[in-house]
């Protein structure tokens, strides 16, 4: 089984599904989050509109099995982590612990597969 598939899959099914999510519906989406800003409607249709582009690059990484690109997507989701952890301590809303836990629960495994497996 090539865990990068898996890694990568999950990747875009959190994406697509969290830009439906802020797009379509970003208030019940904020509070399924759990967030205390106020960021209006706007900036979170943003997000959405973002992480549905994201989505739709990675799956083609993913359909065309183009593995150069993958430990491209482990760096740019650190940085991520990274980032949220600064957005959670300037903000103190919890919306931003909980991304960060979904993006980590596909990082730590791509970790695994590219510096511990070598994949």
């Amino acid at each position: 089984m090539d865990l990068r598939r898996v890694t990568l899959s999950y990747l875009v099914i959190y994406l697509a599904v969290a830009a439906v999510g802020f797009a379509f519906f970003p208030q019940q989406f904020m509070d399924v989050f759990q967030s205390n800003g106020e960021y209006g409607d706007v900036m979170p249709r943003l997000v959405g509109l973002m992480m549905g582009a994201l989505s739709f690059l990675i799956f083609n990484i993913l359909r065309n099995e183009d593995w150069h690109y993958y430990v491209v997507s482990i760096y740019v989701r650190t940085v991520i982590v990274i980032f949220l952890v600064y957005l959670w301590v300037i903000s103190d809303d919890p919306m931003f612990l909980l991304i960060n836990i979904v993006v980590l629960i596909g990082l730590v495994p791509s970790y695994y597969v590219h510096f511990v497996r070598g994949d």
